[in-house]
């Protein structure tokens, strides 16, 4: 597990995203095998092991002068499938992933904040609420902050690692579930990639900006408090889980699916840190739904539903997400998060492509699961 959970974002997430709160997505995401990449077949790659190495070629290949290469080889890596890449390493898979999916997911400055497009086709904009919401919303960090000594032990890990808490849903291992774990990486990773220019365009101030009474109990990152990008990468990854094993693992609850539960309380832990507003989580939410439902229907070759999800100021205190509205005095909940973005329902077509064999591979590994 060391692999794609918390070993992937010690080395990288924990270095990278400790001061800069750049954290899982590139802790958890980079990661996936890293370091495999250079080890070889029976121990990790070393100056003292190419020296061995190159001793034994002297010793053993000195009269070979390029000559006699085989002639008999195959036409190409792998098989003749271009959706089949069990020839890769899991990082060059991941990083596979990554390309295909950057190419699909892009993120532009619109007015008052960014749109998030998919295949050209905007599917949801952030407008940056009026600072009196905000404010407004400081009555929550006071009293979310009542609950910092039970939940700081998962804050502090949840800074670069919430697959873990994910493999509470499920059981998510590098042996049964290894294709899952690919997956779900490779959707946070799309998940920073596409949350990093939101916080851009918007440039929101954090709570400790507004009041240093808020005294957050871990670093407030750098950049943008609006959306959250602990929300946007964990409501992805749990949209996809909900997906891949709905029925299976657990009876189908709509948002309130045992995936959901886990992302809104990963998101939650960002508030009772101190470092987030409800507002931030519940933008970050919905656009991290709607990444999660374009990649299945990426992988399935489907059209993308539901037009695009405009969110934006309506006064001073108010906020429009799509026909719902949102108070600054609502708290970021399950069910506004279900009114606004509803669970997409829609029969799955035929997996198509690398990203399709990929979602194919990650259900197959649930479908031996019975719903209790």
């Amino acid at each position: 597990m060391a692999e794609f959970g918390r070993g992937q974002g010690r080395g990288q997430g924990r270095g990278q995203g400790r001061g800069q709160g750049r954290g899982q997505g590139r802790g958890q995401g980079r990661g996936q095998g890293r370091g495999q990449a250079t080890d070889h077949a029976g121990g990790e790659s070393s100056v003292g092991l190419s020296d061995a190495l190159a001793a034994v070629h002297d010793g053993l290949g000195f009269s070979w002068n390029g000559s006699n290469a085989l002639t008999s080889l195959p036409t190409r890596l792998g098989s003749t499938d271009p959706t089949d890449t069990r020839y890769l390493t899991a990082e060059t898979r991941g990083n596979l992933a990554d390309s295909l999916l950057a190419q699909a997911f892009s993120v532009g400055a619109s007015t008052g904040g960014a749109t998030l497009s998919v295949g050209g086709v905007p599917t949801v904009s952030l407008a940056v609420p009026a600072r009196a919401f905000f404010q407004a919303q400081m009555v929550f960090l006071r009293s979310y902050a009542d609950l910092r000594a039970d939940r700081i032990g998962e804050i502090d890990v949840q800074i670069d690692d919430m697959l873990s808490f994910f493999g509470l849903v499920g059981l998510l291992n590098d042996s049964r579930r290894l294709r899952t774990l690919e997956l779900l990486s490779a959707v946070i990773r799309l998940a920073v990639h596409v949350e990093m220019p939101f916080k851009h365009y918007c440039r929101s101030l954090r709570p400790i900006d507004h009041s240093p009474m808020v005294m957050p109990v871990i670093q407030t990152p750098d950049h943008s408090t609006f959306p959250s990008g602990h929300a946007m990468e964990s409501f992805a990854a749990a949209t996809v889980l909900d997906h891949l094993c709905r029925g299976t693992v657990y009876p189908a609850d709509g948002r309130r699916s045992l995936p959901f539960q886990m992302a809104h309380r990963i998101a939650t832990n960002r508030t009772v840190a101190g470092v987030h507003f409800p507002v931030d989580s519940l933008a970050g939410a919905l656009v991290g739904c709607r990444i999660g439902d374009a990649v299945r229907r990426m992988a399935h070759a489907m059209p993308l539903a539901g037009g695009t999800l405009a969110v934006a100021p309506a006064s001073d205190t108010m906020m429009t997400l799509g026909a719902q509205n949102y108070a600054a005095l609502d708290d970021f909940t399950l069910a506004v998060v279900n009114a606004a973005c509803p669970l997409d329902t829609d029969a799955a077509g035929t997996p198509a492509g690398v990203i399709g064999a990929m979602w194919r591979l990650a259900a197959a590994e649930w479908q031996d699961q019975v719903a209790p």
